[in-house]
């Protein structure tokens, strides 16, 4: 839809980023998948209209606005994509149909998400887009055994109710197609529905009279075995796996070839309860994305005992970690957009495992240090480590991540000037990097904060700029030098003519704003290419260069015909 300038003399009313985020129904959101948690951007009611703030809060029961048969709901996509994290996020993009509080709308959902401890998605952060209201027709079709999550769980309450007090029990499986967004890349959407239906047809023709068959929440199918012994579960669920894996599936697009992924749970032995049940199967499915696709996973008890101290066990190896000196640094290179040459590196936090086992994944870790308020210890830490290399580095430009609770405990800036006093060589080849959200609580004390960064010879830049946080008019207040465009944006230019004028236009903010530009997540050449003719100052991105530990690279130190 057209959008006013922002642009005018300095005098004029200028329209803000949140302003114009709202008006091309674009929406940025933070999901904590442990937790289940939905933190959404400011704009959130201007987007989404009057809709309940419960179902606003958690991610399952946003899920529950998906309008059944439409498409998948976001924690399918991220969860049936079949990729691993090496540590850089993996991208996720779907596009369902959803109720808000009577308006049926198209919503394309992308963003990516991040491991966690286990190498399972913990973390997601991206941008929801309202697209157009759904035509009556393109609902109106019959999906046979299609419901939505609660109608299952009430199937299996049901059938609970009638097998338990008879002392049979009950098996319930839930499956997905493994990596069904990479045949919908492939085939198209209309393909994929015609993958889900032959798969469907499939699994029926093996099932016993006295099974049921249910699909919910576009990918997901639930099994219900009723009288099942518990040695029998693999058994069975092998006779499902094999039956969809049996030959190729003809669409109209091309020839497929499907595989299925299962997960397990028994009643008695693991719940007596519809919804525990339920989510145990949900929870084991997960897990079988990270076993083999041949076999089912079950859910035991003493895996769900071990996860609930988890975090507990996890504070107490970071803290460990942190006293026994096994902080490290990761450093992510961010090249000039025009000339592709190294200009600084972004200093990473990494947590290492005792007895070289690994690090411990940083999408958890972070929010998890934040809850407990420890994360103030780690960003002190970070500090030291990067005056510390900057020092033995004397070409090197480093930028630095301060968590907002960090900015808000008057220590951090006393223990920032006491790292940077005296230190002007080092301080002015560093880059204080804020998160959007930090500006907003008290913008009065971070303008002050800020300009004492600033008075020490270090850089300050903004990270996540878009989300539609930061007012204007508050913006110009801060002395910033640097915007880091939000990644949820630059990823989708390729697909999305609203993102490349939304992001065009955080472009021309910034140069009205005489500040430089980093654009975060970048892919492709061609994305690269876009943002290099719209005018963006550097790049960052696994096109030009992953995070790697710190290993005293001449690659990562930037020539001084690039300093900034």
């Amino acid at each position: 839809m057209p959008v006013p300038s922002i642009f005018g003399s300095r005098d004029e009313k200028i329209v803000d980023p949140r302003s114009l985020l709202s008006s091309i129904g674009e929406v940025v959101y933070t999901w904590d998948i442990a937790t289940d948690a939905l933190d959404w951007g400011p704009n959130v009611a201007e987007v989404l209209g009057p809709v309940a703030p419960t179902v606003l809060v958690r991610g399952l029961a946003f899920a529950g606005l998906v309008e059944p048969g439409s498409g998948r709901s976001r924690y399918d996509a991220i969860h049936s994509a079949g990729a691993q994290d090496s540590g850089e996020g993996v991208t996720y993009r779907t596009r369902y149909a959803v109720d808000l509080a009577g308006r049926k709308m198209w919503i394309e959902d992308a963003g990516r998400w991040f491991a966690g401890m286990d190498g399972r998605p913990a973390r997601a952060r991206g941008v929801l887009r309202l697209e157009r209201a759904v035509r009556p027709q393109e609902l109106d079709v019959d999906h046979h055994d299609l419901c939505d999550r609660s109608a299952m769980v009430e199937h299996v309450e049901a059938a609970l109710a009638e097998h338990l007090p008879a002392e049979r029990g009950l098996v319930v499986l839930i499956g997905a197609i493994d990596e069904l967004a990479r045949l919908n890349d492939d085939f198209g959407h209309e393909a994929t529905d015609e993958i889900i239906q032959e798969v469907q047809e499939r699994l029926r023709s093996v099932m016993r009279r006295r099974d049921q068959l249910m699909r919910y929440s576009g990918n997901r199918f639930a099994i219900l075995l009723a009288g099942c012994p518990a040695a029998q579960v693999e058994v069975a669920a092998q006779r499902f796996i094999k039956a969809v894996a049996s030959s190729a599936i003809e669409t109209s697009h091309g020839i497929a070839l499907a595989r299925l992924r299962l997960g397990a749970a028994i009643a008695p032995d693991f719940a007596r309860e519809g919804g525990a049940l339920v989510a145990a199967a949900e929870s084991a499915l997960a897990g079988a994305k990270a076993g083999a696709v041949d076999e089912a996973v079950i859910a035991r008890r003493n895996v769900v005992r071990k996860s609930v101290g988890a975090s507990a066990a996890h504070d107490l190896e970071a803290v460990t970690a942190l006293n026994e000196r096994r902080v490290r640094l990761a450093l992510q290179p961010v090249v000039s957009a025009v000339t592709r040459s190294h200009v600084f590196s972004e200093a990473l936090l990494r947590v290492e495992r005792a007895q070289g086992q690994g690090f411990l994944a940083t999408a958890e870790l972070i929010p998890l240090l934040e809850r407990r308020g420890l994360i103030r210890l780690f960003d002190h830490r970070v500090l030291e480590l990067v005056m510390a290399l900057l020092a033995e580095q004397p070409r090197l430009r480093l930028s630095v991540n301060v968590s907002p609770r960090s900015l808000a405990d008057p220590e951090w800036l006393d223990a920032f000037l006491a790292c940077t006093r005296g230190r002007s060589s080092e301080a002015s080849r560093l880059i204080v990097e804020v998160t959007e959200t930090a500006t907003i609580a008290d913008s009065a004390r971070m303008v002050k904060l800020l300009t004492r960064i600033k008075e020490q010879g270090a850089r300050v830049a903004i990270d996540d700029f878009g989300a539609g946080h930061t007012s204007l008019r508050h913006l110009r207040a801060f002395p910033i030098d640097i915007l880091k465009l939000d990644g949820a944006f630059t990823q989708n230019l390729r697909r999305s003519t609203d993102d490349r004028f939304f992001v065009r236009t955080l472009l021309d903010l910034a140069r009205h704003l005489e500040v430089e530009t980093v654009a975060e997540w970048v892919d492709d050449d061609l994305q690269a290419a876009m943002l290099r003719d719209w005018g963006v100052t550097y790049l960052q991105g696994h096109l030009v260069g992953k995070a790697e530990l710190w290993q005293s690279s001449p690659a990562l130190v930037a020539p001084l015909s690039e300093a900034i």
